[in-house]
């Protein structure tokens, strides 16, 4: 791996994975007075991950906000996993492509499983909404094991990068890039890294537990209450600087930093006032207390964006999705 190649990874990495200053900065404003969004008597949210991974608790915890706001009467949840989300994403466009009380849950994860090409389903079939966290990926390993420091860890990946196991979400997303943006740094063939795709970080964590894997990848609140509890020891956490006591990959001579964002959409067969009317309640739903509570739980970062604004963003980060698979060799 060259210099230039190295220094186009890094760069796609801080496009792919902006961090909470940069967010800020291109998060829409406080929306101006509008009409109040149309209330729902029931409200149904397609979750294309498994219970308990990141998706499944934005998901659940916007229906909670939506409840909480009074914008719906009644929230119903479906998870259906499978290679980043495009399995749930088809079946969401097959069964509800018209239904105005219908929201999908997705996320940068997915743009990637749909840069690898194996799914016919697009995000081209459903209309972007809004998105609404962006959060950063902690490394684990199993308290006790051998790769027990990011030092231990880089060490074996440079003795043999395939006999070093990772583990975290599906094939393409944002866990897989990081692992393959570190072997980068490392100037390792990154054809030769291992990884096992999951669909949740409790699936991940579980692989660390039989010894199928001795690194796994997710968002902290994933992994947190297995760090609490040290039966997961965290080695790096993937933005520029230290958070919750975890150092950054960069503070310990890694040169890569990534996050993930994920977001909200609906059916991309409604009518524009329908539309309109959920992304009305979407973003109301942003503003309740309840919502605010669960960002600081989850330590997610509050990334608003939406309308026009965050389909503009969109079409940016599949590019760059795309261009991650190619350098990464994960598609030809």
């Amino acid at each position: 791996m060259d210099r230039r190649s190295l220094l186009t990874a890094c760069g796609a990495s801080a496009l792919l994975g902006m961090g909470p200053a940069a967010f800020a900065q291109t998060a829409a404003p406080a929306p101006a007075a509008s009409p109040a969004p149309t209330r729902l008597p029931e409200l149904h949210i397609y979750i294309p991950g498994g219970a308990g991974g990141g998706w499944d608790q934005t998901g659940r915890t916007l229906g909670a906000a939506i409840q909480a706001a009074g914008l719906a009467e009644r929230v119903t949840y479906e998870n259906k996993g499978g290679k980043g989300g495009t399995i749930g994403l088809a079946d969401f466009v097959a069964r509800y492509d018209r239904d105005p009380a219908a929201l999908l849950i997705g996320g940068m994860v997915m743009l990637g499983a749909i840069a690898l090409g194996q799914s016919k389903a697009t995000l081209k079939q459903v209309s972007p909404i809004a998105r609404l966290t962006n959060d950063f990926m902690v490394m684990v390993s199993r308290t006790g094991q051998a790769l027990d420091s990011m030092a231990a860890l880089t060490t074996a990946m440079r003795a043999n990068l395939g006999a070093v196991g990772f583990t975290g979400g599906s094939a393409g997303g944002v866990d897989h890039v990081l692992a393959g943006m570190i072997a980068l740094q490392l100037r390792q063939d990154v054809t030769q890294l291992r990884y096992l795709p999951t669909s949740s970080g409790p699936e991940a964590a579980a692989l660390l537990e039989k010894g199928e894997a001795q690194v796994a990848i997710s968002g902290y609140s994933e992994f947190q209450a297995d760090i609490e509890k040290k039966l997961l020891t965290p080695l790096a956490i993937s933005s520029r600087r230290s958070l919750y006591g975890v150092p950054s990959l960069h503070e310990q001579g890694l040169q890569t930093d990534l996050s993930n964002w994920r977001a909200v959409f609906a059916p991309g067969g409604i009518g524009a006032a329908q539309r309109e009317n959920l992304r009305r309640i979407v973003v109301a739903a942003t503003q309740h207390p309840t919502w605010a509570q669960a960002l600081e739980k989850n330590k997610w970062f509050n990334a608003l964006l939406h309308g026009p604004d965050f389909a503009s963003r969109l079409v940016i980060e599949q590019g760059m999705a795309n261009a991650m698979a190619m350098m990464l060799k994960l598609r030809s």
